[in-house]
């Protein structure tokens, strides 16, 4: 084998590259970003967009139908959803698997940035994200808690806040349970229309007295200067002292018609931990960072962060915990396998031998973590866990080549010619062989969607190290053999091991019944499939396991107040109390959680509580069943939607089974789903079953006397618009 030959007559290189493999692999191994899910990028684009105090069907007919139009002739989409609810309008682009998610996304907003024409004048700037797994999800939770004073707590989270967001691998640090300041301008109605001043007045003098101008620049005798009005209100007693009109002589100011208060917005959103009000901090990190190293540095900042005494900091979520524990126990386990296959080898092999072949196994694996590191890819579980798939088979084309080598050095060949002969004879068999186990997972490498994306990395994973794993044997084997194998003359006429016999006993016999052997293979084939389906024991992709955490997310009818909400959420949590495996848990009102994602429009109808489990060791019984008993607990809640939902191992994530039905009617829809709901509520093992048709919220509704109107001098539009700026 040329290749072979090569490497024997250039060992000195050989041994070069090994020392350059062994350092650059091992720099590239501790350099790899840590992560405990493959870095993927989901092909969805979605598109948000807010219009306070708007029905859904207004919304589906003012903002989602004009952009939908617009995003019909996108390139590369494959479907488009949206749902139109009260004050917001959301939009989810699916394009096909393998798109370039930047590039669509910027498709995406060129489309809506052409729709603004047609959309309503004063709707917010609609919002185009796209998603990733990697820095969308948070990798770090912590709140804040001891007191009461909400204000404090704020106040120390943005310190804590603005030194983390400093940190070069954090892309967001979020708060949550805070309260924003407000300053509250209360119209006195009855002395507005005494003075004679419409409300549009009021309001159009407060935004063109609060506003800072630019002037330009102006040149004098050489010196040039930037002109500027500053008039922005620095504090709220300046708004009191706005001149709106003059009546009988006589100024009429802003605090003559209306009280102007320093107070905060409507509660939307409450945070408590165990029962007490936190303020919590959510963190995002930046795509290819490594997660592990970046939270030990948060970790340093927060405890350098000097806390007063009375406020406690609790880590909510910490990703660097469970992968690092990850990491570790399939590092744990690659060096076990390692272990344990070379000591096989010095059963059968004998020391030296299972030496020179058990070298195939850190050769390959640090060629494949320097080729990971050049293509960017992360150390998570999937790439771990196809090393561990891997490392019986990386052994099998070097036990091949160094037998040969050694068989031909014990018949008083040279070291360099039974190294040469030896590789050459068996390198078209071992490269076949090789080449069989590569194409084998190959067509996995073109698993289409998300899922293709997030187990890809095991086929792809599997064919470097297996590839390197050939080199190894042609290249890197032949040379250290070629300096190294001993043998005597006399070890080819030692008697063969006994296990070696009794193999070779058993295959005279097969060999002499070949039929019967065949037949009973295909029995057992046969015998085997039955079983299994006997059993039924299903299908699932990520096996169900111990669960670290859970959420409990509740829904109401719009239009609940958030006062009600909370109050039914502190009742479940006085119940989750009394389970004593539960570690903490914390309270969101007024949001409803996707697994540990804050945020969103507030919907002060909903809510979730986040809980973590103790330690597997120091917890009473099996997580699953905690979750069932508080499932049970919290029970039914009269006129609420209750979930109670653990942790998912990986994609696909959501329900397990979704039941679509579409038609023009909604009436008819909503029907239609909840005899579906009672037809199927029985079906043995469904919990949670829900319908996600939400009733819109309560309306008043005016109905314009356009004749009447008209003698006034009024129309619909206008009334419509003096109703909106007056709510």
């Amino acid at each position: 084998m040329i290749l072979s030959n090569y490497a024997i007559k250039f060992r000195t290189a050989v041994f070069v590259f090994i020392a350059v493999l062994v350092v650059a692999g091992t720099v590239s191994y501790v350099s790899l970003p840590r992560e405990g899910t493959p870095d993927i990028t989901i092909p969805y684009v979605f598109v948000t967009a807010f219009y306070e105090g708007t029905a859904p069907e207004e919304m589906e007919k003012l903002v989602t139908v004009q952009i939908e139009k617009q995003l019909n002739d996108v390139e590369g989409v494959k479907e488009i959803r949206s749902t139109s609810a009260e004050n917001v309008s959301s939009l989810v682009v699916e394009f096909m698997a393998g798109e370039d998610i930047e590039q669509a996304r910027q498709r995406v907003k060129d489309k809506v940035d052409l729709a603004k024409p047609d959309l309503p004048p004063d709707l917010d700037e609609p919002v185009v994200d796209a998603f990733n797994f990697s820095s969308d999800f948070p990798v770090y939770i912590f709140a804040l808690s001891g007191t009461d004073d909400l204000d404090r707590l704020k106040i120390l989270a943005e310190d804590l806040q603005d030194r983390l967001e400093r940190l070069p691998g954090i892309r967001s640090a979020d708060l949550a349970g805070t309260r924003e300041r407000e300053i509250r301008v209360e119209i006195d109605l009855p002395r507005m229309i005494a003075y004679r001043i419409p409300l549009g007045t009021a309001m159009g003098r407060i935004a063109q007295e609060n506003v800072t101008v630019s002037a330009g620049n102006i040149e004098v005798e050489g010196d040039k200067f930037q002109v500027r009005i500053p008039g922005e209100f620095q504090r709220a007693a300046e708004l009191r002292e706005i001149l709106l009109a003059e009546r009988d002589g006589r100024p009429i100011y802003l605090s003559d018609i209306a009280t102007v208060a320093d107070t905060f917005k409507d509660l939307e959103s409450i945070s408590r931990l165990n029962g007490e009000p936190c303020v919590s901090v959510s963190l995002k990190k930046r795509s290819g960072i490594n997660a592990v190293r970046l939270i030990a540095q948060v970790e340093e900042v927060l405890a350098g962060a000097g806390l007063p005494p009375d406020v406690r900091l609790t880590e909510v979520m910490d990703m660097s915990y469970y992968i690092d524990m990850m990491i570790r126990e399939l590092e744990s386990n690659v060096a076990t396998g390692f272990l344990l296959v070379v000591a096989v080898l010095l059963v059968f092999l004998g020391l030296r031998n299972a030496v020179f072949v058990g070298l195939a196994i850190p050769f390959s694996m640090l060629t494949a973590f320097a080729l990971m590191a050049v293509r960017g890819t992360t150390l998570n579980m999937i790439v771990l866990f196809s090393l561990v798939l891997a490392v019986g088979m990386l052994v099998d084309n070097a036990i091949v080549i160094v037998e040969n080598i050694y068989r031909l050095r014990t018949e008083g060949l040279s070291r360099k010619e039974a190294a040469r002969r030896g590789a050459g004879e068996v390198a078209w068999p071992v490269i076949t062989s090789t080449l069989t186990t590569v194409v084998a997972f190959w067509p996995l490498t073109f698993w289409p969607d998300v899922m293709g994306q997030f187990m890809g990395f095991l086929p792809r994973t599997l064919i470097v190290v297996l590839t390197a794993s050939l080199f190894v044997a042609m290249v890197i084997n032949p040379a250290i053999c070629s300096v190294f194998i001993q043998a005597r003359p006399r070890d080819a006429k030692e008697k063969a091991h006994w296990f070696v016999a009794a193999y070779e006993r058993v295959l005279r016999a097969a060999l002499r019944h070949r039929v019967p052997v065949l037949l009973l293979g295909f029995a057992f084939l046969i015998l085997s499939v039955q079983v299994y389906a006997w059993r039924d024991l299903g299908f699932e992709l990520f096996p169900e396991t111990d669960p670290r955490n859970a959420t409990v997310d509740v829904k109401f009818p719009q239009g609940t107040s958030i006062e009600r909400t909370d109050a039914e959420l502190r009742a479940i949590e006085a119940k989750i109390a009394r389970h004593p495996d539960v570690k903490f848990f914390l309270t969101t009102v007024g949001a409803q959680s996707s697994g540990m994602m804050y945020g969103g429009a507030a919907a002060t109808h909903q809510g979730s509580i986040y809980l973590e489990f103790l330690e597997p060791a120091d917890r009473q019984t099996n997580s699953l069943q905690v979750v069932d008993a508080i499932r049970t607990d919290v029970g039914v809640i009269p006129g609420a939607e209750v979930k109670v939902k653990v942790e998912e191992g990986g994609p696909p994530t959501g329900e397990p089974v979704s039941i679509e039905i579409s038609g023009d009617d909604f009436d008819v829809l909503e029907q239609v789903a909840a005899d579906v709901q009672r037809a199927i509520e029985t079906v043995p093992g469904l919990v949670d079953l829900q319908s996600d048709l939400e009733k819109a919220l309560p309306e008043i509704r005016f109905h314009v006397d356009r004749h009447r109107a008209a003698l006034l001098g009024l129309d619909t539009a206008e009334i419509g618009r003096f109703l909106r700026m007056a709510i």
